[in-house]
């Protein structure tokens, strides 16, 4: 009787492990990413409104790593709520201890001017801002759109506040992959 019981208690698992593995995975994966939707035009002509985006929930806490310039990330509801009823979703532009100046429709990051991977350059209006040791300057793709540092209201960000980098779109499946 002692070893039916054991048999059966390890058939169980081996019926069922696929199913403790899966379930595993998906916490530990909901523990490092999480699906977010680009809402609006902000991020055109990179992200288009309503596609799915899967974001690693990276941590930029003190005495961690910057984030890289280009990197597309998203912030904290709390400090997008500052300026849009969604999260904001930008790119980072200015690095910590980097002077930002936006004159004559051109974004100039220590006096050369700043040009994203896939070829975004310029911004409208004028302003001039020296960021902190812990502050970024986040720029829209769409820079039409004022939903980004150059916002007197957001700001340079403190990098606390980003919640993590959009690591690839998902959703529509004929764009599916990596994001410039």
């Amino acid at each position: 009787m002692q070893k039916d019981k054991k048999r059966s208690g390890s058939g169980w698992r081996s019926r069922n492990a696929p199913y403790i593995i899966a379930f595993t995975l998906a916490v530990v994966m909901f523990m490092l990413v999480a699906p977010e939707v680009n809402e609006g035009d902000s991020m055109d002509p990179s992200i288009s409104g309503g596609q799915l985006l899967v974001v690693s929930k990276s941590s930029y806490a003190p005495n961690r790593d910057i984030p890289e310039r280009d990197s597309i990330v998203i912030l904290e509801k709390t400090e997008s709520q500052k300026i849009s009823d969604d999260n904001i979703i930008a790119r980072v532009a200015g690095l910590p201890d980097e002077t930002v100046e936006i004159k004559g429709g051109k974004v100039l990051i220590d006096g050369r001017e700043y040009v994203t991977e896939n070829g975004i350059k310029g911004a409208s209006g004028d302003m001039k801002i020296k960021l902190g040791k812990r502050e970024v300057f986040l720029l829209c793709d769409n820079r039409e759109e004022l939903l980004d540092s150059r916002n007197s209201k957001l700001g340079a960000v403190d990098m606390k506040e980003i919640k993590g980098n959009v690591l690839f779109r998902i959703w529509p499946f004929s764009e599916f992959g990596g994001i410039k």
